[in-house]
């Protein structure tokens, strides 16, 4: 069973994670969402003022420095505000390397993508052609990251998406890219997928 690691922060969208945890969990993922320096112990206020309770509260709840050994996808939710925080957490920076360095997929989405950007400019790594949501464009263009306009972009271990209304897409993607096209169909279906998302 492949497992998947979440990051949620104050500011992080809903749509956003919520997608991801539900589809992959359909897909048969164990999933696992973390907290990256909540204010209110135990919950997370979202972007659109739904408060959500993440399975592990911090990132210091479980071994981060090793995470990449148990969880075989890294998502970044976008969300400004959380997407900021992500970008300026160190531990985040260092659990972004690990999972790049160790050849697990990383996968974020709307301006999550800049988290991806800022661990690469502390850490080092590979710059990829990404997408992120149109408002952060520019800033991950002039850190000198390839970019495109796709929906969904899938690049040597990196899956980005644009936002909100892509989310559907980019969780499906996942699945597919790490569970095949057969597990995306299964789980698609039941759910009554558009043919064109």
């Amino acid at each position: 069973m492949p497992k998947a690691l979440i990051l949620i922060a104050d500011g992080s969208e809903e749509i956003e994670f919520v997608t991801p945890y539900d589809v992959l969990t359909r897909a048969g993922f164990e999933v696992k969402s973390v907290g990256v320096q909540l204010k209110n112990e135990g919950w997370a206020h979202m972007t659109r003022n739904v408060r959500i309770v993440p399975d592990a509260p911090t990132l210091l709840s479980l071994p981060f420095q090793t995470a990449h050994e148990a969880y075989d996808v890294l998502v970044i939710p976008g969300g400004g505000p959380g997407a900021a925080t992500f970008s300026n957490n160190d531990a985040v920076l260092e659990l972004i390397s690990n999972f790049q360095q160790a050849g697990k997929w990383v996968a974020a989405i709307c301006a999550g993508t800049t988290a991806l950007v800022a661990a690469e400019k502390k850490l080092g790594g590979k710059k990829v052609v990404v997408t992120s949501h149109p408002s952060v464009k520019e800033q991950i263009e002039k850190e000198g990251w390839g970019y495109s306009e796709e929906r969904v972009v899938v690049n040597t271990g990196v899956i980005t998406s644009r936002g909100p209304g892509t989310a559907l897409l980019f969780s499906l993607t996942i699945v597919e890219e790490i569970m095949g096209k057969e597990k995306r169909d299964e789980v698609a279906g039941p759910m009554i997928v558009a043919p064109t998302l």
